[in-house]
């Protein structure tokens, strides 16, 4: 163990299931690119990371977390805390510091960073950081085949660290190669890659690398594992081997071959990868880019042997399934008009049953040890009023089921579920993920928060179903 050092006590990540490949591209505008994950139609940059952020916090206690940067360049609120939405369903205290960090491709490490300096100023026992992104294209651009959807998250504490912070060296420089104008719809970057690489990536990322050696008193052999930020899976074995780094260092198969460029979130993810495969003392270069770079360096530790994470990215990366056609792209991101349920919401009930619909607490009965959900006055069994707030477990198996053709839907059929949860309790809410015909009773299932719809024209969120 590494007690008493600071660094890394936990990561999570996140990849969506669904896949655009470069042979359904070529189909529709006669080439293609790589292979990218593609966030499912009741995703967006809140429910990735509080996936990512789950599983960083799961077993931890979170009375010692007491901070959360979410870092994100495609957020779905412009103007309201999403680092605090992520920290609710995460169950999280409240008195903790939240705060959202954007507008560089390079905030995903800027706020692990803050994250690290909260634990050392003391301000936290631990803090936790996460970075998503989900960042809108045009249909048929070049980034189209390139940008990826995808999350990761970094629980940050001086207990029991798996891989202790041995320094980070940052530089930052004004260059424009990639933005998104306010209102704009999708992103836009410079035509000129040649210019981009020799100005920008090749000189800032080098300058990054340099300084943090030299500050750490590392030398390149030392390195282990690299964890880069790149534009694209051919672009990140050039950069790589660039910095002159060992072969070994280069990940086989970096998480961007599959899920594609994740923006903010490509650095976190990386390096929830390269801890999969880290062995004790091995040394871990994690460098981003976005207006300059930042480079940071860990050494796995005793810890690592023990340490399991929630899902891995290796998994998760192979478990992608292709989409059936560019229509389910096309509906997913609404770049075609499609049937909206505007559905009533009220804020007033929102906070009043933010611990139910948000955290997940339902109660136990003290007479009888029946589990309800959602709260009521007595027992549904024995009538008891002795009702103790008890949190309910998000897996289940399924218990009865039905499938809507009805009802508006981008990915259809509607599949409602009622599961019977571990721990007691039963829980009714859509299906997602899923083939529909693979539906069956008694199928193990897991609680997932996603979007539901946008009445009063603010983001209405709440848990569905998915195989576990």
């Amino acid at each position: 163990m590494a007690d008493g050092k600071l660094g890394l006590v936990s990561v999570g990540a996140y990849v969506p299931r669904y896949r655009l490949t470069g042979k359904l591209l070529a189909q529709v505008w006669g080439s293609g690119g790589g292979e990218r994950a593609v966030a499912n139609y009741d995703e967006d940059a809140v429910t990735m990371a509080c996936e990512a952020a789950l599983d960083a916090v799961a077993g931890r206690d979170p009375a010692r977390i007491g901070a959360c940067f979410l870092a994100s360049t495609s957020a779905p609120y412009v103007e309201k805390s999403n680092a605090t939405l992520v920290a609710t369903v995460a169950d999280l205290g409240t008195a903790l510091l939240t705060a959202d960090v954007g507008g560089s491709l390079r905030s995903g490490t800027t706020a692990l960073r803050l994250a690290l300096d909260a634990v050392r100023a003391g301000t936290a026992a631990e803090a936790l950081a996460v970075a998503s992104d989900m960042r809108p294209v045009a249909p048929g651009s070049e980034l189209e085949g390139l940008l990826g959807d995808g999350a990761g998250a970094a629980l940050v504490g001086a207990e029991g660290a798996i891989a202790t912070f041995e320094g980070a060296h940052a530089v930052s420089h004004e260059f424009t190669d990639v933005w998104r104008n306010q209102g704009d719809r999708y992103v836009r970057s410079l035509p000129d890659l040649t210019f981009v690489r020799a100005y920008g990536l090749d000189r800032h990322l080098a300058e990054a690398v340099d300084g943090l050696l030299r500050a750490t008193g590392r030398k390149p052999e030392d390195i282990a594992k690299l964890v880069l930020y790149a534009p694209d899976a051919r672009l990140y074995a050039a950069l790589a081997r660039q910095l002159r780094l060992p072969e070994a260092a280069l990940p086989k198969e970096p998480p961007i071959a599959r899920a594609g460029n994740t923006g903010t979130a490509s650095c976190l993810l990386g390096l929830a990868a390269a801890l999969e495969e880290a062995r004790p003392h091995e040394q871990i270069l994690v460098v981003s880019y976005g207006n300059g770079a930042e480079a940071l360096l860990f050494e796995a530790t005793e810890a690592i042997t023990a340490w399991r994470p929630a899902r891995p990215v290796a998994a998760q990366l192979a478990r992608g399934v292709p989409l059936a056609h560019y229509g389910k792209l096309l509906q997913f991101r609404r770049h075609v008009e499609t049937e909206v349920i505007r559905a009533f919401s009220s804020v007033p009930t929102m906070v009043r049953e933010e611990r139910q619909n948000f955290r997940l607490y339902g109660q136990r009965c003290q007479e009888c040890g029946a589990v309800s959900y959602p709260r009521r006055h007595l027992c549904w069994q024995c009538s008891s009023s002795r009702l103790a707030e008890y949190r309910i477990s998000r897996r289940g198996r399924v218990f009865t089921f039905t499938k809507d053709h009805l009802v508006p839907n981008p990915d259809p059929p509607t599949v409602m579920v009622s599961a019977d949860l571990e721990g007691g309790g039963r829980f009714y809410a859509q299906l997602t993920d899923c083939d529909p015909a693979a539906v069956a009773f008694e199928m193990p299932v897991e609680l997932c928060f996603r979007r539901l719809h946008e009445g009063e024209e603010y983001v209405n969120y709440f848990w569905k179903f998915r195989p576990a």
